[in-house]
């Protein structure tokens, strides 16, 4: 419900805009801190690389690829296929760029609202065991990571993404009773850039290679070799 909430659109540095990140704190009942090595086993997420396969194939078996693509529903995870493609072959050469926006609610492992598809990405990365992590929470939680960096304000946040002059941020936030003050975030980068094409780029070119290759059966180690997909940019 939190996507109805509106866009905070800002520049780094802030000037005289309004703090996003201090609006977060909805007048002191959450707060955020940062974790550069969050164990990717204690981080909860609906859906990992074999669930999108079976779910492709699936649909592939049953309407044909031409109804698979051609359904609008399932075009957000059409696009994932391609992005997780080269995403994990991007992840292999410079890292995780972006931090993830995960929460604390009480429960055993920490919910995620950005960063989910980085997790179905490092299924397949060996040796990549923990995350960069924003952790958004209640204030009441506040003393179960008083080990980690408090985050106080933009300033500070986008430092910790590394940003430049320049750089523009979005950001969704929650209410004064949510378990977590933002919802989501995201922020331009020259680095993710290349490995971030469109929906509709993704699904035409994914129509086009199931065209090519029509006997593809989508498996997790499908993903380990990046296809030769178009130029998007």
């Amino acid at each position: 419900m939190y996507w109805n909430n509106p866009t905070i659109r800002v520049t780094y540095p802030l000037n005289s805009q309004s703090d996003p990140i201090k609006q977060s704190f909805h007048n002191g009942g959450h707060c955020i801190f940062y974790d550069p090595a969050v164990p990717k086993e204690t981080i909860r997420y609906q859906q990992s690389l074999k669930d999108i396969c079976d779910w492709a194939n699936g649909h592939i078996e049953t309407v044909g690829i031409d109804g698979f693509i051609s359904n609008p529903g399932n075009h957000y995870d059409i696009a994932n296929i391609v992005k997780l493609n080269m995403w994990i072959d991007d992840i292999r050469k410079q890292g995780i760029i972006k931090p993830m926006n995960i929460f604390y609610d009480g429960q055993e492992k920490y919910g995620i609202n950005n960063g989910e598809s980085r997790l179905r990405a490092v299924e397949r990365i060996s040796g990549l065991a923990t995350m960069s992590a924003f952790i958004c929470t209640r204030q009441e939680h506040a003393d179960r990571f008083s080990h980690l960096e408090q985050v106080h304000d933009f300033e500070q946040f986008a430092r910790l993404c590394q940003a430049v002059d320049g750089q523009k941020f979005l950001f969704t936030l929650t209410d004064s009773e949510a378990p977590y003050g933002i919802f989501w975030y995201e922020y331009d980068s020259k680095s993710t850039a290349p490995v971030t094409p469109s929906e509709r780029f993704c699904v035409d070119t994914l129509y086009q290679y199931l065209q090519d290759h029509p006997d593809t059966k989508f498996t997790p180690e499908w993903f380990d070799d990046l296809k030769s997909w178009p130029e998007w940019r």
